[in-house]
Parts: structure tokens; sequence; C-alpha cells
């Protein structure tokens, strides 16, 4: 069984930090919530792992997709609707609505722009899944000792948490629960210091 250990620090925070165990096969998404566990905060906010160390740098972002819950699993049930079938007649009316009377344009050139743009959708959509935190296991990132990435955590106050990679076990207990706290190292600042 194959685990990460990783060194998650809060720079400016004074000596604190914490050392976390993950199984490979656990996900950003469960790293995110052991980070979370460790410095005893609330995990009630949007959070991102950016793998270049760079806050905000979107070519190297895992995260959320759009409208996901923060809070876990919560699985949304969208109901597809069903498209009646129109006429041709019907069809070219609703291009022509769409592209704004589609003036010059045959209904194959619209039909063909319009399967364009919804391509382009779905391209952005799979882009974003594949960054996404729910599903990117640790194992999958390649990860390689001493590096490090920054955990952002709440977009508001911007928690830049430093995650180093400490070690990487081939031969990990199979038994032990992941993800674990395997050294606490300092008093985690409080998550909200101004509401006292």
């Amino acid at each position: 069984m194959k685990t990460y250990t990783f060194h998650v620090s809060l720079p400016g925070a004074g000596r604190v930090w914490r050392k976390i165990e993950m199984d490979a096969d656990q996900t950003l998404q469960d790293l995110h919530f052991a980070i979370q566990r460790a410095y005893a905060w609330d995990a009630d906010h949007l959070y991102s792992f950016f793998m270049s160390g760079k806050a905000w740098d979107s070519s190297s972002e895992y995260t959320l997709p759009e409208g996901a819950s923060p809070w876990g699993d919560v699985v949304e049930v969208e109901e597809e609707k069903e498209e009646p079938d129109l006429s041709p007649e019907e069809r070219e009316k609703a291009l022509r609505e769409l592209f704004g009377g589609g003036a010059g344009m045959t209904v194959e050139e619209m039909e063909a722009e319009l399967t364009a743009f919804w391509e382009d959708v779905l391209a952005e959509e799979e882009a974003a899944r594949s960054r996404d935190v729910r599903t990117t296991t640790i194992e999958e990132l390649n990860l390689k000792p001493k590096q490090e990435f920054t955990y952002l955590f709440d977009y508001g106050d911007e928690w830049r948490f430093k995650v180093r990679v400490h070690a990487i076990n081939e031969n990990a207990e199979p038994t032990a629960e992941y993800p674990r706290v395997v050294e606490s190292v300092g008093e985690a600042p409080e998550q909200y210091p101004d509401w006292e």
C-alpha cells in the first residue's frame, strides 16, 4: 500500500505545522478535509490547490467545479428535459431567433456554429472535471519528495498553506486509517480571529 506524507504549514503563523499521511488513492478533497481537521478549523469555504505553488495560477489549479458544494459529497441531480422534435421550418425559425435573424447565414452554417459552440462548452467542462478536487487522487498528481504546492482556503480571507511532500511510502501500514496526522507542532491560529 502506498501513502504520501505531507508537511502542511501556514507561513506567517509562526512555528506551526502538521504532517498528514494520506493513502495514494485518496483525493485532493480528502486532503482538504484532513488539513481542516488537523488545524481544528471548519471546512466552510471554497478552496483550491495550486500545484505551481503560486496562488491564483489557473494553469495549475485544482478546485471544485462551479456550483459544487464545498461541504463534501452533496449530490445535485438535474432532471433532463426531453427536447421536442422540430420540423425543418420550426428548426430554421428557432435558429434564426437564436442568431438574431442569422442575416446571410444558411441553416447549415448556423447549425455548424451552434455545434462548434457546444463542443467548446463540453471541452471546457471536461477540462474543469479533469482538475476536480473530488476526483483527482494524490497518486494522479505524480508528486515527488520535497515537491511543494499551495493550498488556498477561504477566498475572502485567503489562508495560504504551504504543502510539501515529506515522504512517499511504498510499504505503508495497510490496516491504518487514512488520512491521519502523524505529527503536530504548534497551536493552530484561530480561523476567525476578528470575531471575538
